[in-house]
Parts: structure tokens; C-alpha cells; sequence
């Protein structure tokens, strides 16, 4: 359990350079109509809780599996409600079953994160050893990103790159922010640096911001929320990822229904939905993400019906 507080949102925002009003604690009233009527966590942060909590199942002999098997780790989040500061977060993990469709086989846990005792995120924690998310199209190779320029356009394509690097420093407070035990992942007495998953995931929420910010969308008249997320990540890349190195993330454009229909910034637009894809020293994906965004002001107008 962990009893929320600003500074575990403040450490969290600061060691992912995440500058979302929703929670900042002098500013989020600028909001107008702001729901939450307050600052709220961040959902990567409440994904690195969910993270750690496995991993003490795990390390408890909880789990029905090794998840150290399987190659990829996903997480898919339904977010129903937010924490703020003060909640008491717990979570809830079932046990484990296997897919049973034509695909690769999957070891799948249901989960609850709960806020107060009410559920504030339903989703699951998957093992594979495929990527659970196919590559979206049109990509530019990955050879090209370190000779471009951040925070832009990749020439040709629709995508938009955003550069970050793996600081150890961040992530050892991005692991306090969850109420983490730092030393489980990273251990300078015994040179052990192991990145925890939702580190690098945590880094596309900055890189959505950037991207509306190249695209001139005014984030305190139009700001979006986490409506869910899917994601995945190639943990055997993330075991040989250091201190400063580079991962260039990508960010896609608008793929809703109505993406071509209504500019970013409309007041009827109900759903924003992007795919991000991370690479690091290979040429296969690090990781690969599908977010879907609800904007505060559909949120605000399905409210009020």
C-alpha cells in the first residue's frame, strides 16, 4: 500500500520531465472546468506501483510463472477514476492464466488498482515472447533517428521525434515516486542498473506533451487525460540500456475515428488515440505503446448530460 502524497507526484513529474497541469498543485484551477478540483497522479507513476507490486509477487513465489522466461512484458489500463493526493493505493492481482488463441502463448494477470479502496485502474499484467502490439505502418528506419533533429517531424512521415536518455538519477526517483524499493532495481554497491519497465514508458507522456506543442494545441484551454493504455516493452533491450543512453521515441498522429474530421483542439472531439514506438540501440522496437486520450472538454460535456 501506498499513501499518496504531492511530493510522490512532484518526484514523479520531475524525473520524466512531465509538465501536464492535471498535476501540478499551484496550477491545475487554470484547467477551467477542471473535474478533480485538485492535482492528480500520474498514470505511468501508478503503472510503476503496479510494476513493483508484481515484482514482490514474484520474488514471493506468488506467481504461477517466471516472467524472467519471457522476453516482453505488456500492460493494458482502463483508467476509471484518479488518485490524488492523500489516497491510499492498493492493488489487487488474480492469478495468472494462459491465452488459448492461435497466436503466441501469453501468461495474462487481472489487476486492480484501488484508490481509497475504489478502483481507480482495471487492466492486466501480460508475459510474452512476441510483441503484443504490431508495429504501426509507415515507419521510418531506425538507422536514420540519431541524425535528426529532436522535437520535429521525421522528414516524409507524419511521425514526431522526441529524444530522451536513460538517467539513472530519474529513475531511481521515478521508483520513489511509487513508493519503490530503489535497491531492487538499481544498486550502484553492486553495480546493478536494472531500468524498471515503466521508466522508459513513463517518457511518452513528455513526448505527447512536446508533440502538442509542436502542433500549437493550447494545453490549458485543451488538455487531454488517459482514457487507456496498452503497452510493451522488450525487457532484454532495457537489461543492456545505461546511464545516458539515447532512445528516440516517436510519436504518431491522431488516429481516432473522427482524426480527420475535427482538429485537435475541437470541443466535440471525444477520443484522441496515438501510437508511439521507442528504439534504442537495435533496430527492433524498445518498446511500443497505443494511448488513447479523452480531452477535457468532451470529458466536461459527457459529465453534464
Amino acid at each position: 500500500m501506498l499513501l499518496m502524497t504531492q511530493l510522490h507526484i512532484d518526484i514523479a513529474r520531475n524525473s520524466t520531465d512531465d509538465f501536464n497541469l492535471f498535476h501540478d498543485k499551484s496550477r491545475w484551477h487554470w484547467l477551467r472546468g477542471n473535474p478533480f478540483e485538485g492535482p492528480i497522479a500520474l498514470g505511468f507513476q501508478l503503472g510503476c506501483f503496479i510494476e513493483y507490486q508484481c515484482k514482490l509477487l514474484d520474488m514471493n513465489g506468488a506467481s504461477d510463472i517466471d516472467p524472467e522466461q519471457f522476453r516482453f512484458s505488456a500492460y493494458e489500463f482502463s483508467f476509471a477514476n484518479c488518485v490524488r493526493p492523500d489516497d491510499e493505493v492498493s492493488l489487487s492481482v488474480k492469478s495468472g492464466k494462459w491465452s488459448n488463441g492461435d497466436g503466441p502463448s501469453i501468461f495474462s494477470r487481472r489487476l486492480i488498482l484501488k484508490a481509497n479502496k475504489k478502483p481507480a485502474i482495471i487492466g492486466h499484467k501480460r508475459e510474452a515472447n512476441d510483441m503484443t502490439l504490431p508495429l504501426p505502418s509507415k515507419l521510418p528506419p531506425m538507422h536514420m533517428l540519431n541524425d535528426l533533429s529532436d522535437r520535429d517531424l521525421v522528414p516524409g512521415t507524419k511521425y514526431f521525434l522526441k529524444r530522451k536518455y536513460m538517467i539513472v538519477g530519474n529513475a531511481k526517483n521515478f521508483l520513489a515516486s511509487a513508493g519503490a524499493e530503489q535497491s531492487l532495481f538499481i544498486d550502484e554497491f553492486a553495480d546493478k542498473v536494472d531500468f524498471p519497465e515503466m521508466y522508459p514508458l513513463g517518457l511518452i507522456s513528455s513526448a505527447l506533451l512536446e508533440r502538442a506543442v509542436f502542433e500549437d494545441i493550447d494545453l490549458i484551454s485543451h488538455p487531454m487525460i488517459y482514457a487507456s493504455q496498452k503497452l510493451c516493452i522488450d525487457k532484454r533491450q532495457l537489461e543492456e540500456l545505461r546511464s545516458n543512453d539515447a532512445i528516440n521515441i516517436l510519436v504518431g498522429p491522431d488516429i481516432s475515428d473522427d482524426a480527420n474530421e475535427f482538429g485537435p483542439e475541437s470541443s466535440n472531439k471525444k477520443l484522441v488515440i496515438q501510437e508511439c514506438v521507442a528504439y534504442g540501440k537495435e533496430e527492433k522496437p524498445l518498446f511500443i505503446a497505443k494511448v488513447c486520450l479523452i480531452p477535457l472538454n468532451s470529458l466536461i460535456k459527457a459529465k453534464s448530460e
